[in-house]
């Protein structure tokens, strides 16, 4: 079993306040910007666990379903 715990993080650039790596994209990034760009590169990064924690989420969700099906009985038993 794996735990994560909730992060919070706030991060800024002291020049580029305004820049936002969800809204704005790498192409935003003034003057190629290092702290604009680890603040991007921490989005993407964010952005691709999350997707593989659902992915993660949803297989599992298929393989309850999957050993949950009921079993239907073939034979004629009104025949007896």
């Amino acid at each position: 079993m794996l735990k994560l715990g909730a992060i919070s993080f706030a991060g800024k650039c002291p020049k580029h306040p305004r820049f936002d790596p969800e809204e704005d994209g790498a192409g935003a990034i003034r003057g190629g910007c290092q702290r604009c760009q680890t603040l991007y590169e921490i989005y993407k990064a964010h952005a691709h666990l999350t997707s593989l924690i659902r992915q993660a989420k949803n297989e599992a969700r298929i393989q309850t379903r999957a050993a949950a099906a009921p079993v239907v009985d073939q034979r004629q038993t009104a025949l007896f």
